[in-house]
């Protein structure tokens, strides 16, 4: 499956040849249609929130809060264990003076990619294993 990114209106041709579009008429049913898709103009901001969401869509991109030690090397362990696991970090914070937890933990709120759903469950169930309590932003 090939996919494109194309502006609203440069789209708009193709929307005409949908079923109850302007030109959704019964002559042209089986025909070898050319429908130029264009549009350059689109804000690479909302590009890029566009791909986000369409990996988090797939499951290719997850978050989550963990809580974690907040002695020297907590984090480490944390990412190191992600680092096992396959998953690249595209996000991490903590979050110490917010908490309701014991004063010697962190909340670490991370933004991972990932291969997809199977990926993410072993991720899950490998956090789990390992005694973090995460709490998942999206369902896995």
């Amino acid at each position: 499956m090939k996919k494109m990114v194309v502006e609203g209106g440069g789209a708009s041709g193709l929307a005409a040849l949908l079923p109850g579009g302007a030109l959704d008429r019964p002559e042209l049913k089986g025909a070898n249609i050319v429908v130029p898709l264009c549009g350059g103009n689109i804000d690479t901001t909302t590009l890029g929130r566009v791909i986000d969401r369409g990996l988090a869509a797939d499951c290719r991109l997850s978050n989550f809060t963990a809580t974690v030690s907040d002695r020297p090397g907590g984090i480490a362990k944390l990412t190191s264990l992600l680092a096992e696991q396959g998953a690249s970090i595209k996000d991490i914070y903590h979050e110490r003076a917010w908490l309701h937890t014991n004063v010697d933990q962190v909340q670490v709120k991370c933004v991972v990619e990932l291969q997809g759903k199977d990926h993410a469950c072993r991720l899950r169930a490998a956090l789990k294993a390992a005694g973090y309590p995460v709490i998942w932003g999206s369902s896995v």
